[in-house]
């Protein structure tokens, strides 16, 4: 099976995870031979994998797809295509299957840029015509797609996202100090980890922030780890313009050892975001031990169970509330702390594989 693998070629967010946890699972099944398309290098994918990789022609990513990864799979001889980004060629000779992660570019265009408007939105509605399958990343999603699209339920699979098994509990004292002098100038820290753009609405949780830290000094500083992304200034400015901007700490990237570090070291792990096809950010922290806190965003309530609080996206005083009770409440920190690696350990890329096969099967017959 060809695979989209664009997704790795730069710093690995939310897809290129996906893509790679699925990538090396389906290539574990032994029925399964995988290659990884791309237009340009991989930073992702590292050889040792044991999957093939092919290469060019080095055009933009958009023409790319459209011009030259149909053909490049079927001279391979792939009996299906993987389309990673959910975008499929428009022409292709090859059996498609789409992965939906979410289809806010189409329901909220403001949350997006440009570039992503213009690989999606002209091409999107061929795809959900010509696509034989369909990958839904959540149930949330699936709910999404099948109701804007009625005629592609029949061929809607979920196959959730897995989360690494690096991500579990085990850090000490000795590393969570490490960790906070390295991000947070010493001291414990809340941390929210994502790229930085306004889907995420952290601007909500620099507002409980503050909130918290008015009504007591004493509590811990914030660490936003994750990419500058698109439309990111307003974000940043209201950060620099904050009253408690020494206490608000803008850490950039984090590779996934580093984001394993942070989720172990944190007091407590909060998401607010407006929307997600699945929240894998939510799943690590979890799998890690970390306290959680997310938005009441469908796909982030599905993936969190009973191992998280919740709070409206739009409400920040609920939001601060919320973080204090998992921050300050023993009882409720330890159940939290304790619920979430079981509840990480539901999602797994082996499950994950399982279902996409047979999609692709599926498709290729």
């Amino acid at each position: 099976m060809a695979i989209d693998a664009r997704a790795l070629m730069g710093q690995q967010t939310g897809i290129g995870t996906y893509t790679l946890g699925i990538t090396r699972a389906l290539n574990a099944l032994p029925e399964m031979e995988v290659g990884l398309f791309a237009p340009r290098p991989l930073a992702g994918a590292p050889s040792s994998d044991g999957f093939e990789v092919h290469l060019g022609p080095d055009i933009p990513g958009l023409i790319w797809t459209q011009a030259a990864l149909a053909r490049r799979a079927a001279d391979w001889g792939a009996d299906g295509l993987l389309a990673a980004l959910t975008i499929a060629p428009v022409k292709s000779g090859v059996p498609v299957v789409s992965v939906v992660h979410d289809l806010t570019p189409l329901t909220h265009p403001q949350w997006h840029a440009a570039r992503t408007l213009v690989g999606f939105l002209p091409f999107w509605d061929r795809t959900a015509e010509r696509a034989a399958r369909f990958v839904c990343v959540s149930e949330t999603t699936a709910r999404e797609l099948s109701r804007l699209y009625p005629d592609t339920r029949s061929r809607i699979r979920v196959a959730s996202n897995g989360v690494d098994p690096a991500f579990s509990p085990g850090a000490g004292e000795p590393e969570r100090n490490q960790t906070r002098r390295r991000f947070a100038g010493g001291r414990p820290f809340l941390l929210f980890l994502g790229t930085l753009e306004p889907r995420k609405n952290v601007a909500a949780l620099v507002t409980a922030c503050e909130q918290l830290w008015e009504e007591s000094s004493g509590r811990p500083d914030l660490v936003l780890a994750g990419g500058v992304g698109w439309k990111a200034a307003a974000l940043l400015d209201r950060i620099e313009q904050s009253s408690h901007r020494g206490r608000i700490h803008v850490a950039g990237y984090a590779p996934r050892d580093t984001a394993r570090d942070l989720y172990r070291a944190a007091e407590v792990f909060v998401l607010p975001s407006f929307a997600e096809g699945f929240g894998l950010p939510l799943a690590e922290a979890m799998a890690c031990g970390a306290p959680c806190v997310a938005s009441t965003a469908e796909a982030l309530v599905e993936v969190g169970g009973d191992a998280a609080l919740y709070a409206p996206a739009d409400d920040p005083p609920a939001l601060a509330r919320a973080i204090a009770t998992a921050l300050e409440d023993p009882a409720t920190k330890r159940r939290l702390s304790a619920a979430g690696p079981p509840r990480a350990a539901l999602f797994t890329w082996e499950a994950a594989a399982a279902i996409t096969a047979r999609a692709l099967e599926e498709a290729a017959s």
